[in-house]
């Protein structure tokens, strides 16, 4: 009787662990939340040129992209079932494109056309999650 409850316990105990553990997925409030979050954290640091000095605003721009990954890895992992395997192919094309980059130097035309073709893959998941994020979080998400 004693081992019954034991065993009784322990299947609770992992039932409940296993159940609290899962979390729902996230919805399409938590992704247009990340969206305004991230887009304002960006448009802080890279909004406005200073229009005094065209090479420090080219720099600035180059290093923006650079902080695209993370800010769609930040959208990925609050992205609904619906819409997160668009967003991953996005986070994989923007790591390939700056591979990519860091590959021109020994062969530019390469890289290029590399460059070129990853783009070419991932304009349907950009169409697309720009489509969702103009259906689930207004003007907010998209542009001002």
């Amino acid at each position: 009787m004693r081992r019954l409850c034991v065993l009784i316990a322990a299947v609770l105990g992992v039932s409940l662990a296993s159940a609290c553990s899962s979390s729902a997925p996230p919805t399409a409030a938590d992704f247009c939340q990340t969206l305004a979050q991230q887009k304002a954290k960006y448009l802080s640091t890279y909004g406005q040129a200073s229009g005094t000095n065209p090479l420090e605003d080219l720099v600035e721009a180059i290093s923006a992209i650079g902080q695209w990954v993370p800010i769609f890895e930040a959208l990925q992992q609050n992205s609904p079932p619906s819409i997160e395997p668009q967003v991953a192919n996005i986070v994989n094309a923007l790591k390939e494109e700056q591979q990519e980059a860091g590959n021109a130097s020994s062969n530019p035309l390469s890289a290029i056309f590399s460059s070129l073709m990853t783009g070419i893959e991932s304009s349907g998941s950009w169409q697309q999650v720009s489509e969702y994020a103009a259906a689930n979080c207004g003007s907010a998400g998209v542009q001002d």
